[in-house]
């Protein structure tokens, strides 16, 4: 069985744009070891033997738009 854990790692806003923005991803996926205790690195450095993805990525996604009211 693969498990896989996603973090955040950074968020960027495209210049010239305010509709879209990017979100650096990692994914990191184990075999047959459940990632509730979010499985990646020991202290020296190296992977968990379970881990077999560690993808970081980036991703564009729509921006939230912000709400406008008319008076009158």
């Amino acid at each position: 069985t693969i498990y896989a854990w996603s973090e955040i790692l950074d968020k960027m806003e495209i210049p010239g744009r305010n509709d879209i923005g990017a979100l650096r991803v990692r994914t990191v996926a184990t075999k047959d070891q459940p990632c509730h205790d979010f499985p990646y690195r020991d202290a020296d450095g190296n992977y968990d033997p379970a881990v077999v993805l560690d993808f970081d990525y980036t991703v564009l996604m729509p921006r939230r738009m912000a709400a406008t009211t008319t008076s009158g």
